[in-house]
């Protein structure tokens, strides 16, 4: 058997499209925000018709959503009932794959070589890993990466740039992230401004179609108010781990502030010896865009993933203008070409890791079709559940562990939950309850009481301190319980 040969520049790039899509493959999925996404889908599907009141929570009154989200909600319900959760699995490495390459195309259109392209992409991998589960936001990296690209390439393509607003269009309906697009697009225009390129006038009529763009939905300026309340939200900010300050000592504050450092680093190495009127004016823009996005990503976690995409693009500009700069100096204008080895080893390893990808299809098969395949879903309590199915019902009300709400709303079609992960749409006062009921306040029996509940079912670890004193209480009895929790019901 004979392997294709590669240079090593070339193996890289195959490692950077590659190494995504195994470990996109090797990881499980959580249903926290998947599963009601999901349900949503197949809800609107069904009815032919967007979701604009509340289908799942009591807590809410059937109140009104304002339903961002609703064009990925119908992609992931569309992919469940193609290829239930194995072929949404797929899909996530699909759309993991196709962001990273979008990635190293912006970084080679921003000057870098191969090599350096290609390691960028693989060290956006690893800033990005930790956002890039299944759900509406992955939908939102892809089109954000795909926005640098198209901007990475305006010198070649500037008319490539009305391209933008039209991605904004389906961004709008599928993740709050397309904020990013006006701004990205500002920058990119400032940059031109500074530089005195042609075409930067363009660049500002851009960002204002991509803003006006992102009013053709379903849901017009509400949208933005979505948004940016999401960010200011303080009942989410205090609930949700990853709406919260990122910690310097955690692993992803570790990799976060550890790429700062480098890249902070890259780009002075590159200015020394530089007029600084010169560097301001080249690189300056660069720099205002790596504040404004690390200032986003030190005050919530969830931000890495946008610093994560656009933090190695915008470094490849830096170390390609200077890659351009040497070249000139050095040799009058002509870059040297220095021959690349190819060796079918570095074919042969391409090989084999795809063949690896193959066989990581293999796990995807069989298991049930509620819980999937074995081992793929996680925040989905197998034996709570199939304790609950067929037992409960739509005149039931749950009181649940918050990280089950979404599955249950996916698992229990048409049985009221308390609350679930869209933290904006439940009630503050609910959270409360919810808060107090976790912590096994005092008032905990009165609390279930108001809110009319039937059936709680209890977390070992969200609701450690309420379950003993449900245990004791004569009022609730244990239907149920298993090393992830307890269901109750009432006498």
């Amino acid at each position: 058997m004979s392997f294709p040969r590669l240079t090593f520049p070339q193996l890289w790039v195959a490692l950077a499209i590659l190494l995504p899509v195994l470990a996109a493959l090797l990881a499980s999925m959580s249903t926290v925000d998947l599963a009601y996404q999901v349900q949503a889908g197949r809800l609107m599907l069904d009815q032919g018709t967007i979701l604009r009141t509340d289908p799942f929570a009591f807590t809410t009154g059937g109140a009104a959503w304002l339903n961002q989200q609703w064009g990925a909600q119908i992609l992931l319900g569309l992919g469940y009932r193609v290829g239930s959760w194995a072929g949404l699995a797929v899909l996530r490495a699909v759309l993991v794959a196709l962001t990273m390459a979008l990635v190293l195309i912006a970084c080679r259109r921003q000057g870098a070589g191969l090599r350096v392209a290609a390691w960028l992409t693989i060290g956006s991998l690893v800033l990005a890993a930790v956002a890039m589960g299944l759900r509406p936001q992955l939908f939102g990296m892809v089109l954000f990466a795909a926005t640098l690209a198209i901007l990475a390439g305006r010198d070649r393509q500037p008319r490539a740039v009305w391209l933008i607003p039209l991605l904004v269009i389906p961004w709008a309906s599928l993740h709050g992230s397309f904020v990013f697009a006006p701004a990205a697009v500002g920058i990119a225009g400032l940059e031109d401004e500074l530089a005195r390129r042609p075409g930067a006038h363009r660049l500002l009529l851009v960002a204002i179609a991509a803003a006006l763009a992102s009013l053709i939905n379903p849901f017009g300026i509400g949208v933005w108010s979505y948004a940016i309340g999401l960010t200011t939200n303080a009942t989410i900010r205090s609930l949700i781990s990853e709406w919260q300050p990122t910690a310097p000592l955690s692993a992803t504050g570790l990799l976060l502030y550890g790429s700062m450092i480098v890249f902070g680093a890259i780009i002075v190495v590159q200015a020394r010896g530089r007029p600084w009127r010169d560097w301001l004016r080249e690189s300056g823009p660069t720099v205002l865009w790596l504040v404004f996005l690390g200032v986003i990503a030190i005050q919530a976690q969830r931000g890495i993933a946008w610093w994560a995409l656009a933090a190695p693009v915008a470094v490849a500009g830096v170390i390609g203008r200077a890659s351009a700069r040497s070249d000139v100096a050095g040799s009058g204008g002509q870059t040297p070409n220095r021959p690349q080895r190819a060796s079918a080893i570095n074919g042969a390893i391409v090989i084999v890791l795809a063949m690896v990808g193959v066989l990581l299809l293999l796990p995807l098969r069989g298991g049930s079709a509620l819980m999937g395949p074995p081992g793929l879903l996680t925040d989905a309590p197998e034996g709570v559940t199939a304790a609950l199915v067929g037992k409960v019902s739509s005149t039931d009300r749950i009181w649940n562990a918050q990280a089950w709400g979404s599955w249950f709303e996916f698992a229990l079609p048409g049985v009221p939950v308390a609350v679930d992960s869209r933290i904006e749409v439940i009630p503050a006062d609910a959270w409360a309850d919810h808060v107090a009921l976790s912590a096994g306040l005092s008032d905990w029996e009165s609390i279930l009481d108001r809110w009319e509940v039937s059936v709680v079912v209890a977390s070992r670890t969200e609701q450690a301190r309420l379950i003993p004193l449900m245990e004791t209480s004569p009022r609730w009895i244990v239907l149920y319980e298993d090393i992830d929790g307890v269901i109750f019901g009432r006498r």
